[in-house]
């Protein structure tokens, strides 16, 4: 098992923090607008209307409860990036390929052990 070192002061994550504080400013603007969804609105005149009202509400803590999930995940991406620990498997301690990092900035492990992981809790 390879354990990979580097800090991220060497500029090579330095388009993924880029993306991770764009993310990060979209998600704390999204769940700013999703409060409003969530808040108490005057009671509708029938059943019908309570009913979408209700929906509607729990689609929308739905979702804010997502945002928040990837935003504590993004916060510690950062976290990471500035202990110079950033792009490095937490399970294995190989280095977590550019490609995944593109695709999921925040991710904490490589393909192999997030795989191994599913498969854990699949079962």
């Amino acid at each position: 098992m390879a354990v990979a070192t580097r800090t991220a002061k060497n500029g090579k994550y330095a388009p993924f923090e880029r993306l991770l504080r764009e993310r990060r400013s979209e998600l704390q603007e999204h769940l700013r607008e999703h409060r409003h969804d969530v808040q108490a609105e005057p009671m509708p005149d029938d059943a019908y209307g309570e009913a979408a009202r209700l929906q509607l509400q729990d689609l929308a803590i739905g979702t804010m409860m997502r945002e928040r999930q990837m935003l504590d995940e993004i916060e510690e991406a950062l976290g990471r990036l500035s202990e110079g620990q950033y792009g490095i498997c937490e399970d294995c301690g190989d280095e977590i390929p550019e490609r995944r990092l593109k695709a999921l900035p925040w991710a904490r492990l490589c393909v192999r052990c997030a795989d191994r992981s599913q498969t854990v809790l699949s079962n």
